[in-house]
């Protein structure tokens, strides 16, 4: 199986190879100007955290709406990336009222695909200054913190995925299984 990640700039974007790579999974960075032909080779894509803000730099993310609205393959959205597919989907993203750094719970009430077999709340890594507020039509809610309404969302249909937080980074409690249960839904 192979994993696109496109990278932005993040500063956890390594963990990220890290965790695909150590559940078995063949994973390769893409800058986001590559042709969106060049991504349909993969299985499923990750998009992943950095330090813009979709609603003021979308053209830093060059052609990323395009993978967004092109590629029919699973998606996964990390900090950025989870902001960046509500916003091209027609979600509301904006400056957080209370950015989240550091340690957050999260109270997760559907566990869908992604959150399969957690418990009602979770720990997790955040860092963001901007946050979804509304998912795109389609999407499910599938987890908030005190702070973030959207901290997770899923359109399982379509099999795209966001989360808020940063599940590659180990104080994200079962982080690993986020990427887990993702892989299984790009291996079917």
């Amino acid at each position: 199986m192979k994993v696109g990640l496109v990278y932005y700039g993040g500063q956890y974007n390594h963990l990220i190879l890290k965790n695909v790579k150590y559940l078995g999974a063949d994973i390769e960075v893409i800058p986001p100007h590559k042709p969106v032909e060049e991504l349909k080779k993969f299985d499923c894509v990750i998009f992943s955290g950095g330090p813009y803000s979709v609603s003021e730099e979308i053209q830093k993310m060059g052609n990323s709406p395009l993978y967004i609205k092109e590629l029919k393959v699973p998606m996964l959205g990390i900090c950025l990336g989870h902001q960046l597919i509500a916003y091209v989907l027609g979600g509301v993203v904006r400056r957080a009222l209370n950015p989240e750094y550091g340690l957050t719970r999260i109270n997760i009430f559907d566990e869908d695909t992604i959150l399969k077999g957690f418990s009602q709340q979770l720990n997790v890594w955040e860092s963001h200054n901007d946050e979804v507020v509304e998912p795109p039509s389609g999407f499910r809610v599938l987890a908030s913190s005190a702070n973030a309404r959207v901290q997770a969302m899923a359109n399982s249909s379509n099999s795209i995925f966001g989360v808020q937080f940063h599940p590659e980074v180990k104080h994200t409690e079962r982080g690993i299984e986020i990427f887990k249960n993702f892989l299984g839904v790009c291996r079917k």
